[in-house]
């Protein structure tokens, strides 16, 4: 039994597996007119995004216990917890205000297109790595299923040689999630996609941008790049990644 079907389907997934591989570019955007007061500011603004994100979700479980637990000392602990929302809001509109108009200077339409250029490639990126881990994953199965049947093939015909050959070939198509989770990488380009592609909204829709907003966007690009690299998930724990990753950008972003 020739074993043509088998190299054809090594050589199909041996290309999708080196992509995968491949490091992202590293990103070329820096902040524009910062000075120590500033960049102090804007550190504020985000600090106080971050501090009013954990006070939502400490007054979501407190409600959630004041549901089920009709004690006064769980409805005064729910009623603390919305008051401490309000004062973090405020916190995180006062801290936002000074960082805007610290840095009000508008930027050129020549540097606003290139945020949204790099946005765009992210996007681009993110889509494209996303829609490859999806075929990959689907390759790989199809490839398992189609050599577990020439495996079984060459045995009823009595071709133990080439029955053993396909049999260790199949082995290393099904051991190729172990060592690269294909189906959990899928999951996690999708969640940068559409971060990305909530940003590169947002940024098309700011009219008469400054350089707060351009510094905003260059720290969410700054957040995609680094969950993209640094902490882009080696094993399976995806929805860890996601959820830090989408509390981190709402903490570096300002929704208008």
């Amino acid at each position: 039994m020739k074993l043509r079907l088998p190299i054809l389907l090594l050589l199909a997934i041996s290309g999708p597996v080196a992509l995968a591989m491949q490091a992202p570019p590293a990103l070329q955007l820096r902040t524009i007119h910062v000075n120590p007061e500033a960049q102090a500011a804007q550190n504020q603004a985000v600090d106080a995004r971050k501090r009013l994100l954990l006070v939502n979700e400490n007054v979501q479980k407190a409600i959630a216990k004041a549901e089920t637990d009709k004690s006064p000392a769980a409805q005064a602990d729910a009623a603390n917890a919305q008051q401490q929302v309000a004062s973090a809001q405020n916190a995180a509109d006062d801290a936002q205000k000074k960082a805007s108009s610290v840095q009000s200077q508008s930027v050129t339409n020549q540097d606003w297109k290139q945020i949204q250029s790099v946005l765009q490639t992210y996007k681009n990126r993110y889509e494209s790595s996303m829609n490859h881990y999806g075929v990959l994953a689907t390759t790989l199965l199809l490839a398992g299923i189609l050599l577990a049947a020439a495996s079984a093939i060459a045995g009823f015909m009595r071709k133990s040689i080439a029955a053993g050959i396909v049999s260790i070939i199949v082995t290393c198509v099904v051991g190729v999630p172990r060592v690269i989770p294909i189906n959990q990488r899928a999951e996690y380009y999708r969640a940068l996609f559409g971060q990305s592609s909530s940003l590169l909204v947002q940024s098309q829709l700011r009219l008469h941008p400054t350089a707060a907003d351009y510094n905003e966007f260059v720290n969410d690009i700054n957040v995609l790049s680094d969950y993209e690299t640094n902490k882009f998930p080696s094993g399976g724990d995806v929805a860890a990644n996601t959820e830090s990753l989408i509390k981190d950008i709402a903490a570096a972003s300002v929704t208008q």
